[in-house]
């Protein structure tokens, strides 16, 4: 099989789209990613983030981060994530972005989603193929609001959740 045919095949699949937001030692950062649900109890969802990201360092070091679920209003936001690295420049700051403290994490969270999930990191895996590091974390705090409609990635494209497939 073509490795074109793949990346072709997994663009099919949809996706959450989230911003995955972290801060420690006085920097906070953030990146676009999507999680996956693992378990119900406890609460837990796994993420995967390239080592060479300075949103991994941060995780690395506080062992917690915030996913902030993206509202059908916010594509533009996760799009500017997903641009921008985080070396050198605080995101947040740089992009005019909006956020709030977390109540049990200390990764900010962006405000106006349709979710903020604070968790914490149970589990990591660093020794896996390619370059990314893949984190099973609890969520322990959660917000969510039911007004808006959370973004899903298919196809290389961002879409709005329509309400059949609402809770």
């Amino acid at each position: 099989m073509a490795e074109g045919d793949l990346v072709q095949a997994t663009r099919q699949l949809p996706c959450s789209v989230a911003v995955l937001s972290a801060a420690a030692g006085g920097k906070q950062g953030a990146m676009t990613a999507t999680a996956m649900y693992v378990s119900e109890t406890p609460s837990l969802i796994v993420v995967s983030v390239s080592r060479s990201f300075a949103t991994y360092r941060l995780i690395e070091e506080s062992k917690e981060f915030a996913l902030n679920v993206i509202a059908d209003t916010q594509a533009d936001l996760a799009r500017q994530f997903g641009r921008e690295h985080g070396h050198d420049t605080d995101k947040f700051v740089e992009l005019g972005i909006a956020t709030e403290p977390g109540s049990r994490v200390g990764a900010p969270l962006v405000s106006g989603c349709f979710a903020n999930m604070e968790c914490r990191v149970k589990s990591a895996l660093w020794d896996v193929e390619g370059n990314h590091a893949i984190y099973i974390a609890e969520v322990v705090a959660f917000k969510m609001n039911p007004d808006l409609r959370p973004t899903v990635w298919l196809n290389n494209r961002y879409f709005s959740v329509g309400p059949e497939c609402r809770i």
